[in-house]
């Protein structure tokens, strides 16, 4: 059974988190831009799986 997709999207953004909390303790840590650019990114790929889905499961049908 397939998850959620708003549980990846979840599961993402904690990814980001956690990749922002590990570089934190790093020698190049993320500025606030670099951190709210990924965000976005995770956002806009999960908008666009979206569409893509409503799409194709019109096609389906």
């Amino acid at each position: 059974m397939t998850r959620p997709i708003a549980d990846l999207e979840q599961d993402a953004l904690a990814r980001v988190e956690t990749e922002m909390a590990r570089r934190a303790r790093g020698v190049k840590p993320w500025t606030p831009a670099e951190y709210v650019d990924r965000i976005a990114r995770v956002h806009a790929h999960y908008a666009q799986r979206r569409q893509w889905l409503r799409t194709h499961e019109q096609d389906a049908a």
